[in-house]
Formats: C-alpha cells, structure tokens, sequence
C-alpha cells in the first residue's frame, strides 16, 4: 500500500512516517518544502520518498500526487501556531485553505478512490462555557484566531469534496499535540527548552511564561500517530472526530511539573510578549467517537511528556 502525507517536517509528521514504516507492506512517501528543517527526519530520509514543493503551488502537489499515486493521503500541512496567524492571516489562509484545495484537486484528477484525512484543530471551536465541558464534534465553531478561521475553512472545504465527489475524507480536530522535534513554539517545549538552557547557562535562571490559567487536551504525538492510522483504516468518510487525550492540563501546573523536574532553581516570570489577544480558558475534548470508531486510546500521559521533553531538549542544546 502507498501511503503520502504532507507536512513530514511538522509536530505529527516524522512521528506518523515512523508508525507507518513499522506497518507490514507500506510504502511511504511525502511531499515537504524544500526549505524546510531536515533534522527532524535525518533518519528518515533513506526510508521515506520525498516529493518537494509547496502546499500553496498547485501544480508541484498535483505532481506529486500524480507520481505516488497513494491509496492514503494524510494532509498535515499547514501554517499550524495560532499565534503566528495574528502576525500572518493571509499567509495562514493561504496555506491552510487553498492548501487543502490543491491537495483535494490533484486527489480528484488522480487518485479519486484514495483515502483522505484532513487535519483539522481544536482552535475551531473558539471559547466554550464550562458547561460545555467536554466538547463534542456537534459543538458549534466559533473560533478566536485566524488559524481557527482558516482550518474551519479546510474542514468544510474536504466535506464538500467528500458530498460532491465523493471522495473518501475523514476529518480530525485535534487538540494539542506534543513530542520531540517539534519546535519551540508549544507552551510545554517552551517550557522544556529554556530549563534546559538555564541549566546549561544559556539563559539567566527566569522561566518565563504567558497565561497560566488556561487548561489544555494534550495528547503526545506518538499516540497521535497510531490514531490516524487506525482513524484512516477504520473511520467513516464524511465524519468528523476528535482527536485528543480526553484531559485537561492547568499550564500552570505543567510549569510546576517543569520547574520540579529541572536541575537548578529557577523564577517564573510572566511576560507580557506571551499574552495572546484571546485565549480560551479551557479545551478539553469528547474522545469518544474516535475511540468507539477505531479503538484507541491514548497511552502516554503528562508526566512522561514533560520528562521526555526536558530530556529531548538537554540534548539538543548540549550539541
């Protein structure tokens, strides 16, 4: 079986291509930019076809349709942090928007049995009371960001592709992922990344934060990955599900965690630069549609994610 996905270098990606190549007769390819960071799959790259180019060109991803000619497609491309999509909102639209429609046309023109998953977010729900608490796939969208505009946008973009094509289209909204290789631009990997510097003596003994108050679905990008398999292989095309842990995470309390688990003494400081114009008080998520469609459940929890992470980071930066 032929397997591609977009978005090989992102937060799920070198997770999702290390799950797939444990799988028996799969054969992986992916389409990336060709400016993208090629550490995080250093040691995938005799393992993985690569097709280079851009979500936002049309013609370079219906090529690379057309070459692998995939029976499953994972769309995870995307201009994925909300707060970049304040200082960018075209640019996010742009790539997370006609990015999904390129994808879907060269599907339509080449591939039109394959299998389609579509990466979608939590950001599409915006502020929900607590009494809304977990939220289900039937809560209404009333997203706070840009990046939750541009991916309710994506979302009903596959959906029509799905009623008006027929094509196979699974949707995911998914709330926070985490794993190594992912950047710094998390919360939890900020977090993690300046403990680890401080204790290096890169960085003065401040810890510094935005919003403790918030509480977030975390959910760690290895049961992510195994998820979307199961979720491709078993879900029902023109479906929506969350993707997520079922759990919610004070960020304060992971700070604490960070802070408990670090080496030297550290303050925490506040700093205004990490304060979001809106920031949804609570995101935790309704997992059973997913779970009852495949059978999953997540399996690593916040503890051993903050452990890895400040490990992944230590070593990083001791290079």
């Amino acid at each position: 079986m032929r397997v591609l996905l977009t978005g090989l270098t992102g937060p799920v990606g070198s997770f999702l291509a290390d799950y797939l190549l444990t799988l028996p007769a799969v054969e992986v390819h992916a389409f990336k930019r060709w400016r993208s960071d090629p550490r995080p799959i250093a040691h995938l790259l005799e393992r993985v076809t690569i097709h280079e180019g851009d979500i936002e060109d049309p013609f370079a991803i219906d090529r690379a349709i057309a070459k692998a000619a995939p029976e499953r497609i994972f769309h995870l491309a995307a201009q994925s942090y909300p707060s970049a999509s304040w200082e960018a909102p075209i640019h996010t639209l742009r790539v997370n928007v006609e990015g999904t429609v390129n994808l879907l046309e060269a599907v339509r023109r080449h591939v039109p049995t394959a299998r389609v998953h579509i990466a979608g977010t939590s950001a599409q729900y915006g502020t929900v009371a607590p009494e809304a608490i977990p939220i289900g796939e039937t809560h209404p969208m009333r997203p706070g960001s840009p990046y939750g505009v541009s991916k309710v946008a994506a979302e009903l973009t596959g959906l029509q592709y799905h009623d008006n094509f027929g094509l196979h289209v699974v949707v995911t909204r998914s709330f926070n992922h985490v794993g190594p290789r992912q950047g710094d631009r998390c919360s939890i990997q900020t977090f993690c990344r300046q403990m680890a510097a401080i204790e290096l003596g890169l960085q003065e003994p401040i810890l510094r934060v935005g919003n403790l108050e918030p509480r977030r679905d975390f959910t760690h990008t290895r049961d992510v990955a195994r998820a979307l398999w199961l979720l491709l292989e078993h879900g029902q095309p023109g479906e929506v599900y969350n993707l997520c842990s079922g759990q919610a995470t004070r960020i304060g309390d992971i700070v604490q965690m960070v802070v408990e688990r670090g080496r030297v003494p550290v303050e925490v400081q506040i700093d205004p630069a990490r304060l979001r114009p809106s920031d949804e008080p609570i995101l935790r998520g309704d997992n059973r549609k997913l779970c009852a469609a495949t059978g999953w459940k997540p399996t690593i929890g916040m503890v051993e994610i903050v452990e890895e992470l400040l490990a992944y980071w230590r070593m990083e930066l001791a290079r």
